[in-house]
């Protein structure tokens, strides 16, 4: 299962930068190129939106199997359609580095991994030596892009402020929300008791205001700075993050799907408008280099989002649970429910009534818990996002007056 997953992850990491490479392609004017993506970021959000859903409606009409089958023939549209629909643009002198796609992956997993074990309460030898074996290895990574004539990912470019700034918050909002998201999804099944499904419909009305917005934000930065539209998205979020923590284990469901309405649209601004920014700021030669720096550093984002905050909710669970479960609790029992929630509830649906309803109650609670602990960490990495984004970004003016200016030099030099 590890291994077809990930498999399906590199054929993921293919597409997008590639969608986004053509959009840089086939519209030239900043204006028509900030639309296409809105409409990108948009489609994205739609897909995010839809895929809990339809796997929630397979799951329980067939088996987990399903989610997986499903996406046979939509792969198979694309893979006969990309070739006849887009266009083609290549570099002919370009190579792939396979040795720095290696170490790349290497330096990441290490990391990734080395901050989850943490969360396990291991011995944290094994874990600090991962971290400095990754760290090690994506310092190798970097040396070896500054010596390349074609490097897999150019890291010069972040000597450009721009690029810095934009990359920093688009990592930052990307690992504030990833980290939530992962631990709002089980709030609303083992929590709330929200099938597969129903917690898909819970998370539609966030996505879809998500869609919007994402179309939204190249309109609103013609007419306001860039950094401000995604600094007033990020503070959306901090807010977000806030009424995270006010959710218990007896919410109201609609007070739970409002606070992610609010939290959830908030990222919009940076994934639409930072990969503009990013690319639009490097010369024409660049923009291929620079749009796979964007969605990498999307990507990683959202891992060290995972890995983190995740690992933070996680640790606020394991403290909690250790000092309230149930007297009488059979040691095995208590064991998975130490493991995290599913386990908790596992072992409670085995147990006599009483004693598995007090399992399920402590379990429920610590959960809470734990993602009150990962909304506050969230809360503070969109804070300073958003600091980053209007100060770090200021001097980027307002993308329409940029092309009024453009396009009065030529008219000036006639």
């Amino acid at each position: 299962m590890i291994a077809w997953r990930a498999v399906l992850g590199v054929g993921g990491a293919m597409m997008l930068p590639s969608t986004l490479g053509l959009i840089f392609v086939l519209f030239a004017d900043p204006k028509a190129r900030g639309v296409a993506i809105g409409v990108w970021a948009g489609g994205i959000s739609a897909g995010v939106a839809l895929g809990p859903l339809l796997s929630g409606l397979l799951l329980e009409v067939f088996g987990w199997q399903a989610t997986f089958l499903v996406a046979v023939p939509v792969m198979a549209l694309v893979a006969i359609g990309a070739p006849l629909l887009l266009p083609e643009h290549k570099d002919p002198t370009a190579k792939i580095d396979l040795l720095s796609a290696l170490l790349l992956v290497a330096s990441l997993l290490a990391i990734i991994y080395g901050v989850k074990r943490f969360a396990t309460q291991e011995p944290a030898g094994p874990s600090i030596g991962l971290l400095i074996a990754g760290a090690l290895v994506g310092l190798w990574f970097v040396i070896r892009q500054l010596r390349a004539t074609q490097p897999l990912l150019d890291v010069r470019l972040f000597a450009n402020r721009t690029v810095s700034g934009a990359l920093a918050v688009f990592l930052l909002s990307a690992a504030a929300l990833g980290g939530v998201y992962s631990l709002f999804t089980q709030y609303l099944q083992q929590v709330q008791g929200l099938s597969p499904m129903q917690a898909g419909l819970s998370i539609l009305p966030a996505a879809a205001v998500l869609i919007v917005v994402s179309t939204l934000s190249p309109m609103l930065a013609r007419r306001f700075r860039p950094g401000n539209v995604i600094a007033v998205g990020l503070l959306t979020q901090v807010v977000g993050y806030i009424l995270f923590t006010q959710l218990d284990a007896g919410t109201g469901l609609a007070l739970v799907i409002a606070s992610f309405v609010v939290t959830y649209p908030g990222v919009a601004p940076s994934m639409a408008l930072t990969t503009d920014l990013v690319v639009s700021s490097v010369p024409p030669e660049k923009a291929g280099g620079a749009s796979g720096l964007a969605t990498t550093v999307n990507d990683l984002g959202i891992s060290l989002g995972v890995a983190v905050i995740g690992s933070i909710g996680i640790a606020a669970y394991r403290s909690q649970i250790s000092g309230s479960l149930p007297d009488g609790l059979p040691p095995e029992a208590a064991a998975a429910a130490e493991t995290g929630i599913d386990g908790a509830i596992d072992a409670a649906g085995q147990l006599p009534g009483d004693i598995g309803e007090a399992l399920t109650t402590a379990a429920q609670q610590a959960f809470t818990s734990g993602l009150k602990a990962a909304g506050i960490t969230s809360a503070v990495i969109a804070a300073v996002a958003a600091i980053i984004a209007a100060v770090g970004l200021r001097h980027i003016r307002p993308t329409g007056q940029a092309h009024d200016d453009a396009e009065k030099e030529p008219a000036q030099e006639s």
